[in-house]
């Protein structure tokens, strides 16, 4: 069992917080030994599910091909050894697949192949930035479609303390975002099911489960964003990590900041993680576990 690779429920932190720290470009985008497998997911989504993974507004043809020469390059540059780049085509040798770029209406999608990450485009109008266009294999229970070109505010309309707390200062941030600078931040939740694919749907199925605290998971997005420097818009690139509960039960500290965490929420983020319906049978477990 792999330990979690990254622990930002560390120190009790759980609630609203914008939390973002400059990053090296080295460590923009984060390729592992998972990369098959979440490739696969999101090829079976694009042929299943195309309409509620993939959104692009009309005319947004120079900045989805803006943002999938930004990830070549960085491919070229930081993972040369898995990518091979030619005039028509790249091949990607981690599983041995060929695209050809003529093949993609949408660039996004082509460059949402070549990564884990998920890819959402965030343009401004007048210092309000909006969800342009997308490509959202791993949401944690919410609609793209139903979050398609809304703005950054109205994205996180549901996220309670969001407006009150940080929402002008996420403005601000997005507005003076330097150039040619990468900053992360991460969320973190716990989940019932290891699926990265989770609609919105799948939010009030968890209070008709019976779900014992030894079978939850935990669901961690690393988030990252940059300025485009020609279209000046802001590329959200989320990877979801998650991991069974059971991985952190011999790191004596990364069970107490869980518990911690957890307790620190306000009411109505546990009732927006969902955490409420298990909450109680989760603590006891995992104080079961440091004693």
């Amino acid at each position: 069992m792999n330990d979690p690779i990254h622990l930002p429920f560390k120190d009790g932190k759980g609630g609203v917080d914008i939390g973002l720290r400059p990053i090296e470009e080295s460590s923009w985008l984060e390729i592992d030994h998972l990369f098959s497998e979440e490739i696969a997911l999101k090829e079976k989504l694009y042929l299943e599910k195309k309409d509620q993974v993939l959104v692009t507004s009309p005319n947004s043809q120079d900045i989805q091909k803006e943002v999938l020469n930004l990830i070549l390059g960085h491919l070229k540059n930081h993972h040369n050894d898995s990518y091979e780049l030619k005039t028509d085509t790249i091949e990607s040798k981690r599983n041995n697949h060929l695209y050809y770029f003529d093949d993609f209406q949408d660039p996004l999608e082509l460059a949402s192949l070549l990564v884990q990450e998920d890819l959402i485009i965030m343009k401004p109008k007048e210092n309000i930035f909006y969800l342009d266009s997308a490509s959202l294999c791993a949401p944690t229970r919410w609609s793209l479609r139903e979050k398609f070109q809304q703005s950054l505010s109205e994205l996180h309309q549901s996220v309670p303390g969001y407006k009150d707390k940080i929402d002008s200062r996420v403005n601000t941030i997005f507005t003076n975002l330097p150039d040619q600078k990468i900053f992360e931040r991460y969320n973190w939740s716990i989940f019932d099911s290891p699926e990265l694919f989770q609609p919105i749907s799948n939010k009030s199925l968890v209070e008709i489960k019976n779900t014992k605290p030894e079978e939850l998971f935990i669901r961690v997005e690393r988030q990252t964003i940059r300025r485009l420097d020609y279209s000046r818009a802001v590329l959200f690139a989320v990877r979801v990590h998650v991991n069974p509960i059971t991985a952190i039960i011999s790191n004596k500290k990364a069970i107490f900041d869980l518990i911690q965490a957890i307790q620190n929420l306000e009411e109505s983020m546990k009732t927006y993680k969902v955490i409420k319906p298990f909450e109680e049978s989760l603590i006891n477990w995992l104080k079961s576990k440091n004693e």
